[in-house]
């Protein structure tokens, strides 16, 4: 949906073009709390007549008082201090066969306007006010009906000029008019509704007596049947219309069964803490200087959060029926009815959906910790918040994530991984690191955080902010390492230091590497490289080994920044992201070069441990067919570059088992101890001379293990052609394509608009059908599963600039299936469901 993101910066920048020289005001942007036929206001107790889409207090419902919304959990709104709500229908797109789509809608923006000739005598809605703008069965332009006029500059204006609505669109400025007279609009199109602004002192009135606009609407003079002076509420409402495949014969309609726009209506419901309001009203909304800033008027800014979409997220559906998506018909037994005649509500006989019970557990006690306060009976301490980056991690350990995040969960993950240190981010990342050292805290009292996804009581950072905990009972086991002086390998490897690394195709060390997941060590990586024939070796990321006898990288001066535990040895640390632990190798063996000819290994008689049968050299109980002998150059890309292990014990069948595991085609040993698995060799091998591979295997001097720049290849017998798969049974999804991450977000992450969701998860048991049952059981139209165990779902497909993929890409068989394709590192395998738009 290329425009949404537009429609989202439409919001955040929304202009008020026909609210001319608006500038002592304060402006707020909600999310959704709530969509379905609810409104208190005309039909309190029942289901209302048509859909709406609601902001603000986290307990709108059926009905409601003013007690009922200050007690609210949240609200959908920035200023967590007004619990108020604001509801407006919401849009749909029929489509030439009659069903109706809904239209992307990411929540509304309101305006407090200090406003009248009365201005400064602006009264703060008192407790229990409440008042609806805009006539639903509007069909044409009302000519008959006006203002107050209070005489001289304060004429009269036409009452039908409070709804107003603008096209945004990239071509210019297109003037505003009060009928949806334009839906083809690049950056969205938005809805515009301005409130009564004048009051008689009565309580709420069915027929909105109680209130009158202003003379001029935005402006001007009140009628004296209305003398009290309130402030001018303006709703702003953009929809994607854009992000909607149109088709001819098709229009888009309002949830009231509006074609025409002239019957769009706003509601509004006091709920405002009633001192915040007084002082706002009094320091910010008739000061021209504040320019609708929000973070400058200080009776506001105390409870305003950036966070507000994800703090208080849209609940669940209270009246049980479908409104989202694609519907057969608008509910409510509502028609679309284009005029000029003012529309009738039909009466539904069998129009009674049931209600769900949602439950809303009142305002939250914030667990609120200050630096040093421990965590329950933990022994873990609150260390403050530092910035963090996705490049450059503060905490570059371990990490998780996960909807049932908490303080209590990330804490005890990295205690399990033998971190001191567990940070909390975006409400559902877990990071562990191994120490503080030059991390700048601070004591995160004026910084705003998300609550944590799986406990709304406690925070979990924010984007690019980690709240960190320290584990206060961590014993230090981890082996110190001290440049020139801690050696391993019986002295044979001297610790150089930590050392940047360029990374990519300019490695530090940039000779032979290999990768081990589950075991790497320094001692490991060491050995290899010795056994290579280099001077150098150096682990990093955890897993990683490099070798060579140059080292173009940078000594770091704090050492601390190589501080990822080893896979293999949690008391150790191999390097970390982009940085590397290097050692000093001594005694070196001959190196690599050495051509094959001048091996001093007897050539082994294979017929000693391998079968032949019909002249084909089989290993691996019958599994394995031999290919040949490949020349294998590292420096032009590995014959065989899938996956690869070293091992001092290396036969042929150990390399068999470990690539059929993988269910990769071939495989092929080299160098006696060295296993590669892929699914075919590469095009610029060649078959070399069978006397070529001349090594015996390390863990079997009677099998021959290729040699220097040598690769003996066999053909996996038992390979099951992996695959994607085309549809998947039960879940109606089909495979769309291989794609690229997001670069600003998950490719299956949420959407611009506040009502888009997305949910993942991860599982070393990981299927293609495993991740399409959770992400239908979660109602999700795209799932995407990638590196092996990752699982995506979002409604809105391809998000945040993710691009197709070469199908190559995505080249990393699911951890619990290795017949299928779970994507690939930064890339995923997407698929969408065929019953969803």
């Amino acid at each position: 949906m290329a425009n949404s993101k537009r429609v989202f910066l439409g919001v955040l920048a929304a202009s008020f073009t026909n609210i001319q020289g608006a500038d002592a005001y304060w402006r707020m942007s909600c999310s959704l709390i709530q969509t379905g036929r609810l409104d208190p206001n005309i039909s309190p107790g029942v289901v209302s007549a048509h859909v709406h889409k609601v902001s603000g207090a986290s307990n709108f419902g059926l009905s409601n008082t003013y007690e009922d919304l200050i007690a609210s959990q949240c609200t959908s709104c920035e200023i967590q201090d007004d619990k108020s709500i604001y509801w407006t229908p919401q849009l749909y797109y029929q489509r030439a066969n009659g069903s109706f789509e809904e239209v992307p809608n990411g929540g509304t923006v309101v305006y407090y306007l200090g406003r009248g000739e009365n201005r400064s005598n602006i009264e703060p809605f008192p407790p229990g006010f409440r008042m609806v703008s805009g006539d639903p069965y509007l069909r044409s332009n009302d000519t008959t009906s006006f203002t107050y006029s209070g005489g001289g500059n304060s004429g009269s204006r036409l009452v039908s000029d409070r709804v107003s609505f603008a096209c945004l669109d990239s071509s210019g400025n297109i003037p505003e008019q009060n009928h949806m007279f334009r839906t083809d609009c690049d950056n969205g199109m938005r809805a515009q509704i301005q409130f009564p602004s004048c009051w008689n002192g009565q309580d709420y009135q069915l027929d909105q007596s109680h209130v009158a606009y202003m003379s001029g609407i935005d402006n001007g003079v009140c009628p004296p049947s209305h003398p009290r002076q309130l402030a001018h509420l303006f709703f702003e409402v953009i929809y994607g219309v854009n992000d909607i495949n149109k088709e001819p014969g098709g229009q888009f309609v309002f949830s009231n069964g509006d074609p025409t726009g002239f019957g769009f209506h706003g509601d509004f419901m006091n709920g405002w803490d009633t001192e915040v309001l007084a002082d706002a009203l009094e320091q910010c909304v008739n000061d021209d200087s504040f320019n609708g800033q929000i973070s400058k008027c200080p009776p506001l800014a105390k409870s305003q959060t950036p966070y507000y979409a994800t703090n208080c997220p849209e609940r669940k559906p209270i009246v049980n029926e479908e409104v989202k998506g694609m519907i057969d018909c608008l509910p409510g037994c509502n028609v679309v009815t284009p005029g000029p005649e003012r529309a009738v509500q039909l009466i539904c006989p069998d129009d009674k959906p049931t209600i769900n019970t949602v439950v809303d557990e009142g305002s939250n006690t914030m667990f609120t910790p200050s630096v040093g306060q421990k965590f329950d009976d933990s022994t873990f301490a609150f260390a403050g918040c530092a910035a963090d980056s996705g490049t450059s991690r503060t905490l570059r350990g371990y990490s998780a994530t996960g909807d049932n995040m908490t303080i209590e969960y990330c804490t005890s993950v990295c205690k399990s991984q033998g971190y001191p240190l567990a940070g909390l981010e975006y409400s559902r990342e877990c990071y562990c690191g191994s120490s503080l050292g030059s991390i700048a805290t601070t004591d995160c009292s004026a910084t705003s955080q998300m609550i944590c996804a799986g406990n709304a009581t406690e925070w979990c950072g924010a984007p690019n902010l980690l709240a960190i905990w320290n584990d206060t009972s961590f014993s230090q086991s981890v082996t110190t390492l001290v440049v020139d002086t801690t050696t391993i390998n019986n002295g044979s490897a001297t610790y150089l230091g930590c050392f940047s690394d360029p990374g990519g195709n300019k490695r530090a060390l940039s000779n032979d590497s290999m990768f081990d997941a589950t075991a790497m060590t320094n001692e490991k990586c060491a050995s290899y490289c010795k056994d290579k024939g280099y001077s150098l070796a150096g682990t990093e990321y955890s897993q990683e080994c490099y070798c060579g006898n140059v080292n173009t990288g940078t000594l770091i001066a704090d050492s601390s920044q190589c501080d990822m535990k080893c896979k293999g040895d949690s008391r150790a640390f191999c390097g970390g992201g982009l940085k590397l632990s290097v050692w000093s190798l001594v005694e070196a063996s001959p190196s690599q070069s050495q051509s094959p000819s001048q091996s001093t290994t007897p050539q082994p008689s294979q017929t000693q441990v391998i079968q032949e049968t019909d002249n084909v050299l089989r290993a691996a109980n019958g599994t394995a067919t031999y290919l040949g002998c490949y020349t294998d150059s590292a420096s032009s890309g590995r014959t065989l570059a899938n996956d690869f292990y070293y091992s001092s014990s290396m036969t042929v069948d150990s390399c068999a088992s470990y690539c059929q595991s993988k269910n990769y085609a071939v495989f092929g040993v080299e160098y006696g101890a060295e296993c590669y698995c892929g699914n075919s060799p590469k095009a610029s091998a060649t078959v070399s001379a069978e006397g070529d591979c001349n090594m015996a295997c390390k863990g079997n001097s009677a099998q021959v293990c290729g040699a220097g720049s040598r690769l003996s290849v066999w053909n996996n017998t038992l390979y099951v052609p992996t695959r994607n798969l085309a549809t998947i049974s039960g879940s109606g999804y089909a495979y769309l394509g291989c794609y690229t991450e997001g670069t600003s977000g998950r490719a299956l992450g949420k959407g611009v608009s506040a009502t888009s969701t997305s949910s993942s998860t991860t599982n070393n048991t990981l299927t293609v059908e495993a991740c399409a049952s959770y992400c239908a059981g979660k109602g999700y139209a795209y799932m995407g599963v990638e590196y092996g165990q990752e699982c995506y779902c979002n409604n809105d497909g391809p998000l945040n600039g993710a691009t197709k993929a070469a199908e190559g890409d995505c080249s990393m068989t699911c951890k619990g299936d290795i017949t299928e394709w779970c994507g690939g590192s930064s890339r995923i395998s997407i698929y969408k469901a065929g019953d969803k738009s």
